[in-house]
């Protein structure tokens, strides 16, 4: 087994055992409360448990930024265990509500590692992907102690059943151990992104950002609904006058299908984009939770937790998604826990806010449902709204990517047919402009193409603008090749003009690197806007050194003009061709600017702010 997949594997493992353990209370947490406490306190250990694991989310991105990842994969168990064994040795209600305090802090230093650890593994690309993951591991251990945990209190008794939290938390402290470090796997990622802001900056990155700031208040307040759910449903369950198994029924059976189907949502999720399948998944939430009172049997009820288990999957791996694309990869441990610590914190608001509505409504579960569904309904249409696309697509996008390789290939060969040009070379002259023209027209077909998929779709008017002078611009570099030959081959090449073949060369080469950066740069525009915006920083920086070469070439022509060693129209003719090789680097340049506009509607910042940040 590969280290990467034995890392990724015990790290899951971790999860699905302190998920298990946490699963268990999701059945009988409320039941056992209300026994002790009667109804409307018997939601406090969740707001024990919020609080302390949202703080402690953050508290992981600190850790593991300084400590590494297994570190504070090993502390994050241990505090857990902890908190079974008060669950367990203490009396009800206080071995809930203070067993929750530790339990709270062990399982947000566990899932926000786990995260950071397997983003660290699986990089940029998969980032969605990454989150499907540990919250497939997490939420399958969930449904498996929600099972579990109804059918042992009802099989052996209560306290049987805090004892499998006690040992499936301990295992888990044993995987940890075992564990390995995967900070080193991130530092692909690091060279791709030069600007580190420090951790201040790293959180100020997120609340600024208008699509950041959006994610993490639907988070928040998804995580308020998902509390309830929690808290209410098998209180709900049981006032239908049903008993506690059929409450674990249905909390797994949700719990099964929101972890099976996560992955599957977080990949299309890479592939097709954030915002439709995630605004969608909250939206169908709100629906669900709101149609829940009407429900007039246990199958009924089973097919509402269906639904709002797939709801759940659509929108809970894909929320953090838009952190982790604009986040820098230097403080993306960091910015992974500050989302955590704000989706977390609704477990607080989640049970005071259910508390209330259950005060109110005097114990009727029914419309504690339906105002958590239409409190989330709203919270949806903003976050649609707000939220400007992370991981964009069009559908073109591979067309403009084989454009810009088309004309990458007209560069590679004009490398060629300058040294044969310069040597005298004239049937490979001939040959080489022929395959440049033949090159030339096959971008002018592909060019056409696009045009055409640009206008006929249904993108926004300022998107598709963006994307013609995008290709126009790449265009330009086929016909000022084209020219560039043109005005060499009415040359008269002395030995004096010959010393300037490798500056000239060398131009081309350093035009032709830029022509793969911008491809690099177009893939990153799809993965983060982010990422896109620092690589145009790169392409300046090769503008400038074509630049450079030419003022080299400019100055050396004049002062052999000066000097009486080559004719007039030899030196014009060569200074245009250098001016039209830069030009070329130019129309890159300008073409690296407009995919800089397209990352900054797509919510990037600039990487100077980043770095002052």
């Amino acid at each position: 087994m590969r280290k990467e997949t034995l890392a990724l594997v015990l790290i899951l493992t971790v999860e699905v055992l302190v998920g298990s353990a946490t699963g268990v209370q999701r059945t009988i947490l409320t039941v056992a409360t209300r026994e002790a406490l009667g109804s409307l306190p018997a939601l406090l250990p969740i707001l024990s448990f919020g609080v302390f694991k949202a703080t402690f989310d953050l508290a992981a991105g600190f850790i593991s930024h300084r400590s590494g990842r297994r570190a504070s994969l090993i502390a994050g168990t241990l505090a857990y265990f902890s908190g079974t064994l008060v669950i367990l040795l203490l009396k009800p209600p206080l071995n809930f509500v203070l067993g929750n305090v530790l339990v709270g802090v062990g399982e947000g230093i566990v899932f926000a590692t786990s995260a950071i650890a397997i983003g660290d593994i699986l990089g940029l690309e998969r980032s969605s992907l990454t989150f499907g993951y540990i919250e497939s591991a997490c939420y399958f251990g969930y449904a498996l102690g929600a099972y579990v945990g109804g059918w042992v209190w009802n099989a052996f008794g209560p306290y049987e059943t805090l004892v499998y939290i006690a040992l499936s938390s301990g295992l888990a402290v044993l995987v940890a151990l075992s564990s390995l470090e995967t900070k080193a796997y991130s530092e692909a990622d690091r060279r791709r992104f030069s600007a580190a802001p420090k951790p201040k900056g790293a959180l100020r990155i997120i609340v600024t950002n208008p699509s950041t700031l959006s994610a993490l208040i639907a988070a928040h307040m998804s995580k308020v609904a998902d509390s309830i759910v929690w808290g209410v449903m098998p209180l709900y369950v049981l006032s239908r006058g049903l008993d506690v198994y059929y409450a674990g029924y249905a909390q797994s059976l949700l719990l099964v299908v929101w972890s099976a189907t996560m992955p599957f949502w977080s990949s299309y999720s890479d592939r097709a984009g954030r915002r439709l399948v995630s605004t969608l998944g909250l939206m169908v939430m709100a629906f669900m939770l709101i149609a829940l009172p009407s429900t007039r049997s246990f199958p009924e009820i089973l097919l509402v937790a269906l639904a709002l288990g797939i709801s759940y999957a659509m929108y809970y791996p894909v929320l953090p998604a838009p952190i982790s694309d604009m986040s820098p990869p230097a403080v993306r441990d960091i910015a992974v826990g500050f989302y955590r610590l704000a989706r977390d914190s609704g477990y607080a608001t989640g049970a005071i806010l259910g508390s209330l509505m259950l005060q109110q409504s005097q114990g009727s579960y029914s419309s504690v449902f339906v105002n958590t569904g239409t409190l989330l309904a709203v919270t949806a249409a903003f976050y649609s709204v707000f939220f400007r696309e992370t991981r964009p697509t069009w559908p073109f996008f591979d067309l403009v990517i084989k454009h810009l390789e088309t004309i990458g290939e007209i560069l590679s060969i004009q490398k060629e047919l300058i040294k044969d040009i310069f040597e005298g070379r004239v049937e490979e002259v001939q040959t080489k402009a022929a395959k440049i023209k033949d090159l030339e027209r096959k971008a002018d077909r592909i060019k056409r193409e696009l045009m055409w998929r640009i206008w006929s779709g249904l993108l926004p008017v300022s998107s598709r603008m963006d994307f013609e002078r995008l290709v126009e611009e790449i265009d330009r570099v086929a016909g000022a090749v084209i020219e560039c030959n043109e005005r060499l081959l009415w040359v008269k090449y002395g030995s004096e003009l010959r010393r300037l073949e490798p500056v000239i060369v060398e131009m081309v080469e350093e035009t032709e690197r830029l022509s793969k950066k911008l491809i690099d740069n177009l893939h990153m525009l799809r993965l983060s806007p982010a990422y896109a915006v620092n690589i145009t920083t790169e392409i300046d920086a090769g503008e400038r050194r074509v630049d450079a070469l030419r003022s080299e070439v400019l100055q050396e022509v004049k002062r052999l003009v000066e000097e009486g060693k080559v004719d007039l129209m030899s030196a014009l003719n060569v200074m245009e061709a250098v001016n039209l090789i830069e030009l070329s680097s130019d129309d890159f340049q300008d073409a690296a600017d407009i995919i800089r506009i397209i990352a900054y509607k797509h919510a990037a910042i600039p990487p100077e702010r980043i770095k002052a940040m």
